[in-house]
């Protein structure tokens, strides 16, 4: 008797269903990082780390055991590790990382030369450089050159030049000194305004007596120039104007603020319009370093819930006035930085809306160039990638991980003024320094990272 070739059929088909469900599922499971246990005849649970650095193909030790190099992902047993990433002739980087079941953690390092090459992008002597609002460009003042003629305002263009020097000179210094005047870049970097002060003698007579008579320091004098081209010899004093132009560039600077602010949390926007000084977004927008001026407690971290997994540095959300934090608008995570140094005689108040009554005070100009030169206010700027913060302190120049973490020395040379830039593709930062030079000359000077 012959077997029934339709229940034949019917076996097989089961057993291939049968096969792609186990099998489908065993793929799901070891998609998820599930690893089969054999002491236990299990499968396992297992994250993903994901390791990635720059420069490539760096060690990557983890709990001091050699485990392969950058770039790479390990399926690692639920735990925490410490994760150290290394490459010869760079400075090491060190975190202690949470691994979960199913989820994916990312140990992502930028790694600094520990020795810079260094190079000269000006020669003589350099003073008063300014940078604009995305550090794109640097105005300076070259003095003590060979040439009368060269000496004057230049405008150097970090992102170079192809159609020929990336130095571009627009005045003389030969009718005035635009060393000792304030630079105030317009908000689209066509123009700097250079105003000039003067100090006005006290006068005792006119104060109480007993009090000491205080002398103050008044406009003089201001130009505005063209940062394209050699402006004439000729400038006409716009003193009389810097209302109208201040109250232009608040407009400006009012309309590149707010859409930034309009990405962040509402509590947030009321902090760093209301309530903080020295705002300072990172070049992605998505975050943000600032100081505040009162106690206060950020909410729950409403974003972060939606998110499987965060930053393992421990944040802070009870705020300390007068103390300098960085939020992370992409995991609402606030961390403090304990190595900013604010300034005590000038802070930065974010630019929102016009001021109803302009006025051409020192007061108002000091704010104008605060909007993009965070080195008047602080120790600390932005590095290009916004995973970084470059600061200045008594030891030189570090760059720390932008949740404070990785404070990494590049150099023990000296910012006059804090100034210090990176390009804006990160391989190069640029000091205002004296290296092998005489006492109190100083040029700007690259240093390589790459």
């Amino acid at each position: 008797m012959t077997k029934n070739p339709k229940s034949k059929r019917l076996i097989i088909n089961l057993f291939i269903v049968i096969f792609l469900s186990v099998g489908t599922f065993v793929a799901i499971q070891f998609a998820k990082g599930y690893r089969p246990n054999l002491q236990n005849h299990s499968l396992s649970g297992t994250g993903l780390l994901n390791i990635t650095s720059y420069p490539k193909s760096a060690r990557v030790i983890i709990n001091d055991k050699l485990t392969t190099v950058t770039d790479d992902k390990l399926y690692l047993l639920p735990g925490t590790y410490t994760v150290k990433i290394e490459k010869d002739g760079f400075h090491p980087w060190i975190k202690t990382l949470p691994v979960k079941t199913e989820l994916v953690t990312s140990a992502d390092a930028r790694l600094f030369p520990i020795i810079t090459a260094i190079s000269p992008l000006t020669f003589y002597q350099v003073a008063n450089p300014a940078a604009n609002l995305d550090d794109t460009k640097i105005a300076y003042v070259l003095k003590n050159a060979p040439q009368d003629t060269s000496n004057g305002l230049y405008i150097y263009s970090v992102t170079g030049n192809l159609l020929g020097s990336s130095n571009l000179q627009i005045t003389e210094n030969s009718l005035r000194d635009y060393s000792k005047a304030i630079l105030i870049w317009s908000p689209d970097s066509s123009q700097i305004l250079a105003v000039f002060t003067e100090t006005t003698p006290a006068v005792q007579k006119t104060l109480p007596a007993g009090l000491p008579a205080v002398a103050t320091r008044q406009i003089s004098s201001a130009y505005l120039l063209s940062t394209k081209s050699m402006n004439p010899r000729t400038l006409s004093d716009v003193t009389l104007r810097l209302p109208l132009i201040i109250s232009e560039w608040q407009d400006q600077y009012a309309k590149i603020n707010l859409p930034t602010l309009n990405l962040y949390p509402r509590q947030l926007v009321d902090l760093l319009t209301n309530k903080a000084i020295n705002v300072y977004f990172s070049p992605d927008k998505e975050k943000v370093f600032y100081t505040p001026i009162v106690d206060i407690n950020l909410p729950a971290n409403d974003i972060g819930q939606l998110l499987p997994n965060l930053n393992s540095t421990p944040e802070t959300r009870s705020l300390q006035k007068n103390l300098t934090y960085v939020f992370d608008l992409k995991e609402g995570t606030n961390y403090l930085i304990p190595f900013a140094d604010p300034s005590t005689n000038v802070f930065k108040t974010l630019i929102t809306a016009v001021s109803s009554t302009p006025s051409a005070s020192l007061a108002s100009l000091n704010q104008l160039k605060a909007q993009t030169d965070s080195r008047l206010t602080t120790n600390l700027s932005w590095y290009s990638n916004s995973k970084q913060i470059i600061v200045t302190n008594l030891e030189g120049l570090s760059i720390a991980d932008y949740d404070a973490t990785n404070l990494t020395n590049i150099s023990y040379a000296q910012p006059l003024a804090n100034f210090v830039t990176s390009s804006p593709d990160g391989s190069k930062l640029i000091l205002l320094t004296n290296i092998n030079q005489k006492p109190d000359t100083y040029n700007l000077i690259s240093f390589d990272l790459k």
